[in-house]
């Protein structure tokens, strides 16, 4: 049986990725989110899964309780088969708009979506060392790509370019280890971030990320894919 933990599960491409991994693989999900009272679906999930799904509450701008997380990981399982960087944040005009843009609003951008799902990664290094072709997933955009950017949105797309490079620069780090680092554009989802006028339902999405998740091999460490396996520019 895989150990899967994903960031951000409570609600949209995060909160699809548990129900596929419940409803396709032999899998026990750890499921993460800042608030698990609130998570209503995932707690029925839950429910009706109690040996295979298990949430974990975790803020990921909190090292304290990223670290209490991962220890709760630890303290069921002595490995890590997938951890998916899933939790993120669009934010704000201030940290979108030339002309509206803060420091604070930019930087909190930049923590969550790029500096969060490094120091996640790192709390878990040693589980997913002595896990079964062990894969780190960055959940990225196309709007992290610098070859094929446009205009606004300048906090997150600098949140996930950094995020692509966290990723890329781990490939090489853990190697040796044997752990796979890719990240991977999602596509344009209907989710509270994505917008009701998106082309894909989380569960399209999901059920694409699974299947490509699963088939990475050493030869895909280090790259930046799309959802449907398609290779992205940096």
């Amino acid at each position: 049986m895989q150990n899967i933990l994903i960031t951000g599960a409570n609600r949209g491409i995060g909160y699809a990725l548990v129900e596929e991994y419940l409803s396709q693989s032999d899998a026990r999900v750890y499921a993460t989110c800042r608030n698990p009272d609130d998570a209503a679906a995932l707690n029925a999930l839950a429910d009706a899964n109690p040996d295979r799904l298990r949430i974990l509450q975790l803020d990921v701008d909190d090292e304290a309780s990223i670290a209490r997380a991962v220890g709760a990981v630890a303290y069921d399982t002595d490995s890590l088969d997938v951890l998916i960087n899933n939790a993120g944040v669009s934010g704000s005009d201030s940290g979108r708009i030339m002309g509206q843009l803060t420091s604070a609003e930019v930087a909190a951008v930049i923590t969550t979506n790029a500096v969060a799902p490094l120091i996640v990664t790192q709390a878990c290094r040693e589980l997913l060392r002595e896990g079964d072709n062990p894969r780190v997933v960055m959940i990225s955009s196309g709007l992290g790509s610098i070859s094929n950017a446009g205009g606004s949105a300048y906090a997150y797309r600098m949140s996930k370019a950094a995020m692509n490079m966290a990723a890329r620069v781990l490939a090489f780090d853990e190697a040796m280890a044997g752990t796979i680092s890719v990240t991977i554009a999602p596509g344009w989802v209907r989710t509270d971030m994505g917008g009701p006028s998106a082309s894909l339902a989380p569960e399209e999405s999901a059920s694409a990320l699974l299947t490509l998740i699963q088939r990475l091999g050493a030869s895909d460490n280090g790259r930046f894919y799309r959802y449907d396996g398609a290779e992205l520019d940096w």
